[in-house]
């Protein structure tokens, strides 16, 4: 995701992105007023999240890949996020106190806006504006139309937003997949491109637990660093479905849709895919990191942390940047605590998820 950063003219007196976070929260009354709401309460690493939608339409689109993680009313909400659209609530977003950024094929630019106290994001690509409150633990999320939001967008939408909100509570949104047995796993790590979800997903498929194949929310836990889910999809290309042996009958052509990246993906909960193996966090034992070779057989090799930290680090301190405290010293400390792989993927899917269950088991 690339970032732009906005031009604002400030005085000593006046932040104007305290002053844009209050119209947005007025904004949101408004249309909760018209659209009437509904809360929905979920669970991220053990930080209880309050998502509270005026209207239906942003709750059907942004919430069912996040309703494994419902947690009913137990306890007080450390973070609360406020979800509206415009064309179902007839209420708009107030002016950015910028010009937004241009789109050019296949960038998705984000202009950001981040006080010690506050951040505002605009996404040039979908047009969503979040405005997040640091002080109160808050934000307010908002689209023009989710019609026109493609169907394999919608699962991200509010990951920045809870990235910017769990990482005050030592929880850091980390770009890697995480796949295990018995609540034991391996964090699979690597750019964009590397095998990660497919080997993520070929391991659900041939019997390991998953918590997520793109995005987990780490947490440093004293007795071991942890990896609990966020969505319960992950993101397919025809490339990756044909190798993983899914046809038409489980995806559909047409769930196959170009987005703002201009890649046609579908995105596709793992219940359909993979039966009974979504698991909300798994103990992680071991990094992996993937590497797409083309062999008849894995090859895996061991490798040291400051390797496996080159892995895991440079995509995911790029894409979840803050002026706030960074995730880079719990990802140095985890590529310290746990043996790292790197693993050369074959063309036997079956053969590359044996690999990694050798290296959950310490077998490897």
């Amino acid at each position: 995701m690339g970032d732009a950063a906005p031009a604002i003219a400030t005085s000593s007196e006046v932040d104007p992105g305290l002053v844009f976070l209050g119209e947005a929260e007025r904004a949101f009354e408004r249309a909760h007023e018209r659209a009437g709401g509904h809360l929905d309460a979920i669970e991220i690493a053990g930080v209880r999240v309050d998502l509270a939608f005026a209207g239906e339409a942003m709750r059907a689109a942004l919430l069912p890949p996040l309703e494994h993680l419902a947690c009913g009313d137990r306890g007080e909400a450390a973070i609360r996020i406020s979800v509206f659209d415009s064309a179902s609530t007839g209420v708009g977003a107030p002016d950015l106190p910028w010009r937004p950024p241009r789109v050019e094929p296949g960038k998705s630019p984000v202009a950001r806006y981040e006080t010690e106290e506050c951040c505002l994001l605009a996404s040039a690509a979908t047009g969503s504006l979040a405005a997040v409150d640091f002080r109160r633990g808050t934000a307010v999320f908002h689209l023009d139309d989710t019609a026109a939001l493609p169907a394999n967008e919608r699962a991200a939408q509010l990951r920045e937003t809870l990235h910017l909100l769990l990482s005050r509570h030592d929880r850091w949104l980390t770009h890697a997949g995480a796949v295990g047995r018995d609540g034991r796993g391996a964090l699979v790590v690597g750019r964009g491109g590397s095998g990660k979800s497919t080997l993520c997903l070929g391991s659900a498929r041939a019997g390991m637990e998953i918590a997520a194949d793109d995005y987990v929310a780490l947490e440093p836990a004293a007795a071991g660093p942890v990896a609990h889910a966020l969505l319960s999809t992950v993101k397919l290309t025809e490339e990756s479905a044909a190798l993983l042996g899914i046809g038409p009958d489980l995806v559909a052509p047409g769930e196959f849709v170009v987005s703002s990246e201009r890649v046609a993906k579908a995105e596709v909960p793992v219940e359909r895919l993979a039966p009974g193996r979504i698991r909300t966090s798994l103990e992680i034992v071991a990094l992996v990191a993937p590497k797409i070779a083309g062999l008849r057989k894995p090859r895996l090799e061991r490798i040291s942390g400051a390797r496996g930290l080159r892995s895991l680090a440079p995509s995911t301190v790029m894409q979840t940047r803050t002026r706030g405290p960074s995730a880079l010293p719990a990802l140095a400390r985890l590529a310290r605590a746990v043996p790292c792989y790197e693993l050369e993927l074959s063309t036997d899917v079956g053969a590359n998820a044996e690999a990694v269950a050798r290296v959950v088991g310490g077998d490897a």
